[in-house]
């Protein structure tokens, strides 16, 4: 799975090279590289997803997850405070701001 997880984020990176500009390219090389636990290089492809495109939920709600698998709660619940600002109704953003809180010691 990670070698195949690799050919992937090879793969997003030339798209990223060849159009700099599409958020979605980001928002996949970092869930590429959550899958590999890469935290700290998934929360910069999702940062640069939401600088290019600022109403990205689901790379804001992702950014959150990343922070708090590094333990980061008070970073995760502003990425998750800001996701629900964009998508209000989602019960998954609802929890994990819950859960984050709750860790948050």
């Amino acid at each position: 799975m990670v070698g195949e997880t690799q050919k992937a984020i090879k793969h997003y990176l030339r798209a990223i090279e060849l159009k700099p500009g599409k958020s979605e390219s980001y928002y996949n090389l970092g869930n590429a590289y959550c899958v590999i636990k890469a935290h700290e290089d998934a929360i910069n492809a999702y940062k640069r997803a939401v600088e290019i495109d600022n109403l990205n939920a689901p790379a804001l709600y992702n950014l959150g997850n990343a922070y708090f698998m590094k333990g980061e709660f008070e970073k995760s619940i502003n990425a998750y405070t800001l996701a629900l600002k964009l998508n209000p109704e989602s019960a998954e953003c609802h929890f994990n701001i819950a859960s984050a809180y709750r860790d948050n010691k």
